[in-house]
């Protein structure tokens, strides 16, 4: 099995955290989540906004444990953390 370099495990999920920051970052300062659907306001629907904002806070940490991973400051892999918390999940 071929594996990707660690370096661009790194900047693709260093990128992907840049882009998380930058979408919790302009849902705060502007207190609106906009989908291509939807639109939720911090003051109309609490709830759903506070809920969007928190899956980009959990990518945000999910793509900043595997960047720090691929660069070595981490030695314990997130993806094999989830799947002995998760054992449902299918293995490979």
């Amino acid at each position: 099995m071929c594996r990707m370099p660690q370096w661009v495990i790194a900047s693709v999920f260093g990128a992907l955290a840049l882009c998380a920051a930058w979408g919790i970052y302009s849902s705060y300062s502007t207190g609106t989540v906009y989908g291509e659907l939807s639109q939720y306001s911090e003051d109309r629907e609490p709830t759903a906004f506070f809920m969007i904002v928190l899956g980009k806070v959990l990518a945000l940490i999910f793509c900043l444990a595997i960047a720090s991973h691929a660069v070595g400051l981490s030695t314990m892999d997130p993806i094999t953390a989830i799947k002995q918390m998760l054992p449902w999940l299918p293995a490979p």
